[in-house]
């Protein structure tokens, strides 16, 4: 029973509710009517907190209060107005959603840097890698030609998706396209996607992994201790000439 409230608990935090907030009202799920008392003791909540957590309760629609003899006792509701709980945070986030759409062209103007000049963002380790990638997806999605463009190394190749590995199918999907220029063995193409190879130089082993897509190019590569990081750089001009670089090497691989 201890392992399962652990688990409700938790799903209950999920939802807003603290830890403290969580465990009062499962415990009065057990007690049924009772008072402040009878509550912090069996949570070892003290009283004050007690009742603070129970006016929380309260407004999330959890807790029923009445009072008898001047004293005032509380009640859990039943845990299906959970359901009631979860329908106003969907609520509440479609609003959210519709205010952020309304108010995005807004934010992406003040974002602009001024006088032209590029934004360069820096992104460290695999969740700093993960970023990169759901701005590939993203970026390219609202493009007209939905296609982006890569230089792939092989010794960067097991690093880039081990925190993303459902970003090839999340590509297929939205019907991404991409061209790769792979630097050594291995990488066999999936669907929607064109590979190309060129031989590993002699004497030196490329380590990173190029993507030009839009108006941006992300350069990825490896620390000594095996640490991936990322530069990605937002600049029109830049990104068209890396894409005119790209396909003039694309025609020249057979």
């Amino acid at each position: 029973m201890e392992i399962d409230n652990i688990k409700i608990e938790g799903l209950l935090t999920q939802l807003g509710l603290s830890d403290q907030a969580a465990a009062t009202y499962l415990a009065l799920l057990e007690l049924e009517t009772v008072s402040i008392r009878k509550v912090a003791s069996s949570t070892g909540i003290n009283r004050g907190t007690t009742y603070d957590v129970i006016k929380k309760l309260i407004n999330f629609g959890l807790v029923s209060t009445r009072h008898k003899a001047k004293r005032e006792y509380f009640t859990a509701e039943s845990p299906e107005k959970i359901y009631e709980l979860i329908r106003d945070k969907r609520r509440d986030l479609v609003r959210i959603m519709g205010q952020l759409q309304e108010a995005m062209p807004a934010l992406l103007a003040k974002s602009t840097t001024s006088l032209g000049r590029p934004k360069v963002k820096y992104y460290e380790d695999d969740e700093g890698i993960v970023v990169i990638l759901k701005d590939v997806l993203q970026t390219c999605a609202k493009l007209n030609n939905r296609e982006y463009y890569v230089y792939s190394s092989k010794p960067l190749r097991q690093y880039l998706y081990r925190k993303f590995p459902q970003f090839t199918s999340r590509r297929i999907a939205e019907a991404i396209a991409v061209k790769v220029i792979a630097i050594g063995d291995g990488g066999d193409p999936a669907a929607v996607s064109e590979r190309k190879w060129l031989p590993e130089p002699a004497g030196s082993e490329p380590s990173s992994y190029t993507i030009i897509y839009g108006d941006k190019i992300a350069v990825i590569s490896i620390a000594s201790d095996y640490t991936p990081y990322g530069i990605v750089i937002e600049d029109k001009g830049a990104a068209s000439m890396q894409h005119l670089l790209f396909e003039h090497m694309w025609r020249l691989i057979k």
